[in-house]
């Protein structure tokens, strides 16, 4: 498979030449280009027409968002987009998620975090590649397409693949939280979360407890000072 062309969008250049470095560290990918506003960006990608996309939420001028969906009105052949950014408000995550991105990953991150979406997005394009643009797919085949890019290992566990969400839960609210709870490495109330994701508390504490349900993150009481303990999340690292 050839070098997976690829476009970086991030208002801050040293940022932007971390992810490129990331890009070029990898193997799998080219960057053909950087653009520092959404204006310049969406030029670029229309002129230059990448596969891969990593795209920065805040920017000068057009939002990240903005962006988004004018690249999904570009004629030809549909743009991958991965979503780098800070912004952590819900309906940006939202609004995210419906325009399509494959991956939301919210700042900052490790390194080993971006490398495994980078591999997992390079397994996502061997599987479309070796499937064939004319070959008829069968429900197991389309659940695996519409996989968050392979679903990474280190944030995604394969068996979440597979497994279906609860009603009322997002993939990309979802990473959102297990990346909050990455950065922050302590454990947090669903209070906390709710905080710095911008979400409602009840909502944060569904996800926190689907992420214990699952064996991903494990609840540590703490007692205040009237004597009831309140629950904090602490992945598992498993």
């Amino acid at each position: 498979m050839s070098q997976i062309r690829t476009v970086v969008v991030d208002d801050d250049k040293e940022v932007a030449g971390v992810h490129t470095g990331f890009l070029l560290a990898h193997g799998a990918f080219e960057a053909v280009g950087t653009a520092y506003t959404g204006t310049d960006g969406l030029a670029m990608i229309a002129d230059l027409r990448p596969e891969l996309v990593l795209l920065d939420i805040h920017l000068p001028d057009l939002s990240g968002i903005e962006v988004l969906r004018a690249v999904r009105n570009l004629p030809g052949e549909p743009v991958d987009v991965i979503a780098i950014t800070a912004a952590r408000e819900l309906d940006t995550v939202r609004a995210a998620m419906a325009g399509g991105v494959l991956h939301y990953l919210v700042k900052p991150f490790t390194a080993r975090v971006l490398m495994d979406r980078l591999d997992a997005y390079v397994e996502h394009r061997r599987h479309i590649s070796s499937s064939g643009q004319a070959v008829v797919l069968d429900q197991d085949g389309i659940d695996r397409l519409l996989a968050p890019a392979g679903a990474p290992l280190a944030t995604i566990p394969a068996s979440r693949v597979s497994v279906a969400l609860p009603k009322g839960l997002s993939l990309p609210t979802l990473e959102a939280v297990i990346a909050d709870l990455n950065a922050t490495g302590a454990a947090s109330s669903a209070s906390e979360v709710a905080g710095r994701l911008g979400l409602a508390r009840v909502s944060a504490r569904r996800y926190l407890e689907y992420l214990v349900s699952r064996g991903e993150a494990r609840i540590t009481p703490r007692y205040g000072a009237a004597g009831r303990p309140e629950k904090f999340y602490l992945l598992t690292g498993g």
